[in-house]
C-alpha cells in the first residue's frame, strides 16, 4: 500500500499523506469546483461535529456525554452520507462522450 493518498477526483493528480487506513480526501481546488450548496452543507456538518466535540470535552456528567456522543455520531453518519451522495457522486459521474448518442440527445431524438 502506498503512503500517498490521491484526491477522489479521477482527473486531479494531487496526493496527500495517508493518515488512516480507509481514508478518502478531496483537494481544495476540487472542493471549490463543487456546487455552493453542497460545500455549505458539508462545512455545516463539520461545524456541528466540532461543536459537539467541544461540548463533550467540557461536560463531566457521564449521562450527558453518552447523549452528546449519540448526537455527534448521528451527525457523522449524515456527513458520510453527504460525502457519498453529493461529493463523490458529483466528481465520479462520467462525462458523456462525444458521439452519435450525444448528438441525438442534443437534437431531441
Amino acid at each position: 500500500m502506498s503512503d500517498r493518498l490521491p484526491c477522489i477526483n479521477p482527473r486531479c493528480r494531487r496526493t496527500f499523506k495517508r493518515e488512516h487506513e480507509s481514508q478518502e480526501i478531496i483537494c481544495g481546488k476540487c472542493f471549490r469546483m463543487l456546487p455552493e450548496a453542497a460545500r455549505k452543507e458539508h462545512r455545516g456538518y463539520w461545524r456541528e461535529i466540532r461543536k459537539w466535540d467541544r461540548r463533550i470535552a467540557r461536560t463531566a456528567d457521564e449521562l450527558k456525554i453518552v447523549r452528546m456522543r449519540a448526537i455527534r455520531d448521528r451527525i457523522s453518519f449524515n456527513l458520510g452520507t453527504h460525502w457519498d451522495v453529493h461529493i463523490k457522486a458529483y466528481l465520479l459521474a462520467p462525462d458523456k462522450p462525444a458521439g452519435l448518442e450525444t448528438f441525438l440527445d442534443e437534437i431531441g431524438l
